[in-house]
């Protein structure tokens, strides 16, 4: 599962957090949902490619810049 960032080519990899969790973002939540308080923890890589086909949001990480961004279910690939 991946990203690749369509100017730079770098390539983006879910971010597991220091909890061991995938942080998603609830569609729901609209203009806020890349707020933490409306993200959910997910444990495993099937529940987040189950909740990216519902429309969630992933956190992932850059591989060059190390930076963390909250990426759409349609920018990545599976």
């Amino acid at each position: 599962m991946i990203r690749k960032h369509p100017r730079t080519g770098e390539v983006f990899e879910p971010h597991v957090f220091k909890d061991g969790f995938y942080r998603m973002a609830d569609p729901a939540h609209g203009s806020t949902k890349h707020h933490a308080k409306d993200q959910i923890r997910v444990g495993t890589l099937e529940e987040v490619r189950n909740l990216l086909g519902k429309g969630f949001s992933l956190r992932m990480r850059g591989k060059v810049t190390r930076q963390v961004n909250l990426i759409k279910p349609e920018e990545i690939e599976l």
